[in-house]
């Protein structure tokens, strides 16, 4: 019966060691996707400054006055990047305190099956204490039985007569 138990309990720590796993390695995909769309943003971001930068410089060499329906789109690209950036970084935030809880979880839920375990463990154990303190005492007495049949077989050797000790007829 207990073998059943300690491989049900296994059975349960590996579905939930696996689940936890899946939990962390979806968060960490989303940090890693998340990483990759921050660079993604902040490449577009460069290229935008670089493009209106580009933009003032001519308009300052030439003596020009800025063109605002040419400034406006490269500034809000800008902008638009800048915010992206930020949800961006705020979404991996939020992956990375769900996989440090996915794996507080996880070493908490580990401990406690531990803890159960070690309990049904020393339940055991101390059953297993209890016969063989029983098997002590049977033991102690089937050498008291044995003692005494020795005694026994030693009065009757003495009691009976040997063939030496036998009168001569």
């Amino acid at each position: 019966m207990a073998l059943n138990d300690s491989l049900e309990a296994l059975k349960d720590f590996f579905s939930e060691f696996v689940e936890t796993a899946a939990r962390m390695t979806k968060n960490a995909a989303t940090v890693t996707k998340s990483n990759i769309n921050i660079f993604t943003e902040q490449e577009k971001q460069k290229k935008a400054y670089l493009e209106l930068g580009k933009l003032y410089y001519r308009d300052f060499i030439t003596g020009e006055e800025p063109d605002d329906a040419e400034y406006l789109p490269l500034c809000d690209a800008i902008t638009e990047a800048a915010k992206n950036i930020e949800a961006l970084r705020c979404e991996a935030e939020e992956a990375k305190a769900d996989f440090g809880k996915s794996a507080k979880d996880a070493a908490d839920a580990e401990a406690e099956d531990l803890e159960t375990e070690l309990d049904n463990l020393n339940k055991e154990l101390d059953e297993l204490e209890k016969d063989l303190s029983q098997l002590n005492k049977v033991g102690e007495k089937v050498e008291e039985v044995e003692k005494a049949v020795e005694a026994v077989f030693e009065v009757v050797d003495d009691a009976v007569p040997t063939e030496e000790s036998k009168p001569e007829e």
